[in-house]
């Protein structure tokens, strides 16, 4: 009778093992392709969010030293912009959320800590979370916190940790895997698959000095790439490839470190699968690029601008039987503040607070190129950052500059015709020129795609 009992326990307990781990596997398996994007439905893009735990900084003089070098980038208060974005979350309900890396301002562990706790809630909302690294998030050797006047190093992000951390918003759940780096595809029940590439280049020893820049893709990444995107060619589905570093040269003055190094491969596999639309980030700047292939299809690259920078960008995809339409809005910020109850002009009114910190950073660059090419003069360079400001400004958030504002405010400018008699040596020159033609009545903001 007792062994009858103890066989009928081991029974029930092996059954119990046998359904729980069919279940987990289930649900593992299966839980992606639950998500099914209707004509209505929004995806959202962030990218570049550069967050910084409060926890890593007083507030003291090192890193007020660090915010005023940090190319336009704000790091007071990444942790409200993440509150903010939660509140919008929750009141519009897109369907998914891509976040296209640099999830950390430097790689620091408990920054990527807390910015999944926020994932975490937004998945509870109902939108699902799907992440990429970027070339700052893992073994960055910049990895710090800052105490009064000092800078100390704090536990940096391995790509295990990454993944670990990360495993809900992608990994856990990836319908397939790269086992040669963090690159996945989710697949929709409706709607598109979402190819998350891992683009970055880092070690798997703790990182020694700062992050690479560049990017390159590894030949077995590539060939899941290519794996992934013929199995959707032969299941009529649509792919939405996500990368941190760009597949086409956005900017003609900033493509070294930033476009692949040999994005020419991946564009050999956009071209041969006839791929129309990717996205990604890591130059800050909201921006499009496309490609026309041998056949006559073309491929659009999408940039979004970074989230930690003004406006504080939301890319918004919507995709219709035979189109996808892409639009750049901002962050909501005073909306949440309201809610809260806060007073604080800088979050109240957050879209003014960050452009006077972007603005403070081009006022910075102009002051350093000018020593820097040996003909300073503080008087001059305030002029000349008067005039580059708002140009920056446009540059970055894709608006568009009209030629009346041009001809109002840069060509009849005294400033701008002492840079251009100073050469095309100048670098503030080319940059102004660079800006004007690429936002020049144009903007990118922005469009739609056609499908085939």
């Amino acid at each position: 009778m007792k062994f009858t009992k103890r066989l009928n326990w081991l029974f029930l307990f092996i059954f119990s093992c046998i359904f729980v781990s069919f279940f987990l596997s289930w649900k593992n398996s299966s839980a992606d392709s639950q998500i099914a994007i209707d004509k209505e439905d929004e995806v959202w893009v962030v990218t570049d969010l550069h967050y910084l735990s409060p926890e890593l900084q007083d507030g003291g003089k090192a890193f007020s030293i660090m915010q005023n070098t940090a190319a336009g980038k704000d790091l007071v208060y990444g942790k409200e912009r993440l509150e903010a974005l939660l509140f919008q979350v929750k009141k519009e309900n897109p369907k998914v959320l891509i976040v296209s890396g640099d999830l950390t301002f430097n790689g620091e562990y408990q920054s990527l800590v807390e910015t999944a706790g926020y994932f975490q809630q937004i998945e509870k909302a109902g939108t699902q979370v799907l992440v990429i690294p970027g070339n700052h998030d893992i073994a960055s050797g910049w990895a710090r916190e800052f105490r009064e006047d000092k800078q100390y190093k704090t536990k940096q992000i391995s790509a295990s940790d990454f993944e670990s951390v990360m495993a809900d918003f992608g990994y856990a759940d990836a319908d397939a895997r790269d086992q040669a780096s963090l690159t996945y595809v989710t697949k929709l029940q409706s709607g598109p698959w979402f190819l998350m590439i891992d683009s970055n280049i880092y070690s798997d020893a703790e990182g020694k000095g700062a992050p690479t820049t560049n990017g390159r893709l590894k030949k077995e990444t590539l060939a899941f790439i290519e794996e992934q995107l013929q199995d959707a060619q032969e299941e009529g589905a649509f792919v939405v490839p996500v990368m941190h570093h760009n597949v086409l040269e956005q900017h003609p003055m900033s493509t070294r470190g930033f476009t692949l190094d040999n994005a020419s491969d991946l564009r050999h596999l956009y071209s041969k699968y006839q791929q129309k639309i990717a996205l990604s980030g890591h130059i800050h700047t909201q921006n499009m690029a496309s490609w026309t292939m041998e056949d006559g299809h073309t491929l659009t690259e999408i940039v979004t601008g970074a989230f930690s920078l003004y406006p504080a960008s939301i890319g918004r995809l919507t995709f219709k039987d035979d189109q996808v339409d892409y639009e750049q809005t901002r962050l909501d910020m005073k909306d949440w503040a309201e809610q809260e109850k806060i007073s604080q002009p800088d979050l109240l009114e957050h879209a003014d607070y960050l452009k006077d910190v972007f603005n403070k950073s081009s006022n910075i660059m102009v002051h350093t190129m000018m020593n820097d090419e040996g003909w300073y003069d503080g008087e001059k360079a305030e002029e000349i950052s008067e005039m580059i400001e708002p140009l920056n400004l446009a540059f970055f958030t894709g608006d568009m500059l009209t030629e009346d504002w041009l001809s109002e405010n840069v060509y009849t400018n005294d400033i701008y015709h002492l840079l251009r008699d100073s050469g095309e040596k100048n670098f503030l020159y080319r940059y102004v020129n660079q800006m004007i033609s690429e936002r020049a009545n144009k903007s990118a903001q922005k469009v739609s795609i056609n499908l085939p």
